[in-house]
């Protein structure tokens, strides 16, 4: 095996350990590039919620408390349809593959328009779980916010969850949705199958070991 072989497999792996997606961020929907007030029919693909993408229809995100409704948790929450029926927000984030992980989130909605009782779907991995919220006497100072929860178990170095109300089977141009907030992810406790990934100290450790192992390596070709 000569030096540029040898150098070459090194700097592979350590480029192959540092591919990461982002950590999970922006849970309760405060960051952004939108005005301070509240923000309507953004179209599936955007991506002015930092760290969110609509991934269906659109979605309204409301600001409060002069605008809109009072959320859960900071100054901004989402009512997931926008209108036409549906909208939904997803992200993709690290996780540690046999790791299991605890989603918590709070589930509210928007009470101006049918249907009373507001559908959510959240799935993870291709995984759906389905919630619920009856509006019935809510209004804007009174969300009456419910703290739900789902676990799962990561497969890969990064896993996207999707949070969709979809209304659309009462027809017509319906703008209420389920209302999102205060979403968190954090592991639970299981043992990971792989290793915990690595911060940028591990790979500056990781380097300056395959530079002495190139050099002795070097040294003794030359001999």
């Amino acid at each position: 095996m000569n030096f540029c072989r040898l150098a070459c497999i090194i700097a592979a792996a350590l480029a192959a350990g540092s591919v990461a997606a982002a950590p999970f961020q922006n849970g309760s929907f405060e960051q952004g590039s939108a005005p301070a007030c509240n923000t309507f029919n953004i179209p599936s693909g955007s991506t002015i919620i930092t760290g969110w993408t609509v991934s269906v229809g659109n979605i309204d995100w409301e600001s409060a408390p002069a605008c809109g409704w009072q959320p859960s948790n900071g100054t901004h929450s989402l009512d997931l349809v926008g209108t036409g029926g549906i909208g939904g927000v997803q992200q993709t984030f690290d996780t540690v593959p046999g790791t299991t992980y605890q989603v918590t989130f709070d589930l509210s909605g928007n009470y101006g328009a049918l249907p009373v009782v507001k559908p959510l779907a959240v799935t993870i991995n291709g995984v759906t779980t389905n919630f619920t919220f009856d509006t019935t006497g809510r209004s804007a100072l009174n969300m009456g916010w419910t703290t739900h929860s789902v676990q799962f178990t990561a497969t890969g170095a990064s896993s996207t969850i999707d949070f969709v109300s979809d209304v659309s089977a009462l027809g017509g141009p319906l703008n209420a949705g389920a209302a999102l907030d205060n979403v968190q992810i954090a592991p639970v406790g299981a043992v990971a199958t792989l290793a915990v990934p690595l911060g940028h100290a591990h790979y500056a450790a990781m380097l300056l070991i395959a530079l002495a192992a190139i050099g002795v390596y070097w040294r003794r070709a030359r001999r």
